[in-house]
């Protein structure tokens, strides 16, 4: 599978009813004929484990594997998400007890109680359910051993089209396995499924078919559950497969540089940029990275590839106002905040850096005033310094009215009250710092 599949669409994908791959152990009955019909058939399976006769057998292996895989299939096969309140009643009738609820949200839920499996309904359609018994725990890795064991003891292939469509089939559970996991949320156990589709594939039987999307999949699930290094190989295996989505390399950077490696999270980043050139996603990242690393010649160079496509950007123009500050440009830089305030008289990041800009001058200017020993220059310098930072102090009161809890403007706004004497708002300000949270950590580019 080369093309994009998004979770949502994986899902109905997956949980479209279709027609069953008939397997040894497939039944037609209701759920709970199906589980004595199951359990008979486990407990002679179990059975066999210990019977040389039996467990020598590809044929066995072959039918407990088809087994598993009918056991994970037992409420599955009649219930998904999205199935209607009259097929559930029809195939699960008389629950024991039922609960009911309202969310905040207007949601109306319910949840159908029965000896062996609890369903939870969301305005009428299934939402989830849990099998409360189970015949076998975590049957399809059962499934996917025995058919790597029906394989080894198949020596002359006479079973190879049929262990090839089972594989097919337990492809098939794994995807879902993988699916409910991640939206229980299990994402370790989401990314164990979704990862067991690709070991599947790998296998010679399989002809070297290859589904990116899950590989994919396994690295998102693998994200979320911190498992660092199997969120990277996952990535990475999508990527040399030609996974056609740039989030892939953004992904990557991001994981890369949880480790510390800079040098492969560039290197991610400028592979995504290879194939997506005009992305702005994997642009912005770009940017991001270079203005991180004060490399702000590099962070220029793509930000006016990015401006190209997406010219009215204020986020972009800002950006090229802050790299025109580090190249030693303040007037540039000042040019490109105003054309961002003149687009958008609330755009906060203008009105802040231009405060920044001036306090900065102001800030250079009082310290080489430090140096001057004669006293009538000493005061020419500093008034000429104050003159400079009385120019912060209207775009810093802008930028605190549009975002009146940005600590980082209320600091610099303390100062600046404190510095031009102005002791009420002082005092002011220093009362609504105190009562501020911890500090919140600063954006990028979005």
């Amino acid at each position: 599978m080369n093309k994009l599949l998004s979770l949502a669409a994986l899902i109905l994908l997956v949980l479209t009813p279709g027609i069953k791959a008939q397997t040894e152990a497939t039944t037609t009955g209701t759920p709970e004929s199906n589980f004595s019909i199951y359990k008979s058939k486990l407990k002679k399976s179990e059975e066999g484990l210990t019977d040389e006769k039996k467990n020598t057998t590809a044929k066995y292996w072959l039918s407990r594997a088809e087994l598993m895989m009918d056991i994970f299939d037992l409420n599955r096969e009649f219930l998904q998400p999205g199935t209607q309140q009259i097929h559930v009643n029809l195939i699960y009738p008389n629950p024991k007890d039922k609960k009911t609820w309202q969310d905040t949200e207007g949601n109306q839920y319910e949840e159908l109680i029965y000896d062996k499996i609890t369903i939870k309904m969301k305005n009428g359609v299934v939402e989830n359910f849990t099998e409360t018994v189970v015949l076998y725990e975590n049957p399809l890795p059962e499934a996917l051993q025995c058919l790597e064991k029906t394989q080894a003891l198949d020596t002359t292939n006479k079973l190879g089209k049929k262990i090839k469509e089972d594989y097919d089939q337990l492809k098939n559970h794994f995807q879902r396995l993988g699916i409910e996991e991640y939206y229980k949320p299990d994402y370790a156990g989401s990314f164990r499924a979704f990862s067991s589709v690709g070991i599947i594939n790998e296998k010679p039987i399989m002809e070297g078919v290859v589904d990116t999307t899950l590989l994919f999949y396994a690295g998102m699930a693998a994200s979320r559950a911190e498992m660092t290094d199997e969120s990277i190989e996952y990535f990475e295996k999508a990527a040399k497969n030609n996974y056609p989505e740039p989030e892939l390399y953004v992904s990557l950077k991001m994981k890369y540089m949880e480790i510390g490696d800079t040098a492969s999270a560039l290197n991610a980043l400028e592979r995504g940029f290879k194939l997506f050139p005009s992305n702005q996603m994997v642009l912005r990242e770009l940017i991001n990275y270079y203005l991180l690393s004060n490399r702000a010649q590099e962070a220029m160079e793509y930000l006016k590839l990015a401006q190209a496509e997406d010219p009215t950007n204020l986020s972009y123009i800002s950006a090229e106002g802050s790299l025109y500050d580090k190249m030693g440009d303040p007037e540039k830089a000042l040019e490109k905040y105003q054309k961002c305030i003149d687009m958008d008289s609330t755009f906060f990041d203008a009105y802040y850096n231009i405060g920044v800009i001036f306090y900065n001058q102001a800030y250079q200017m009082y310290k080489d005033a430090e140096s001057i020993r004669i006293a009538k220059d000493y005061g020419v310098a500093v008034d000429a310094a104050d003159i400079v930072l009385a120019k912060s102090l209207p775009y810093m009161e802008k930028a605190h009215q549009i975002d009146p809890t940005e600590r980082s403007t209320m600091e610099t706004l303390k100062t600046l009250y404190y510095r031009m004497q102005m002791n009420d708002k002082y005092e002011e300000m220093k009362a609504k710092l105190e009562a501020l949270p911890a500090k919140a950590v600063e954006g990028e580019i979005k």
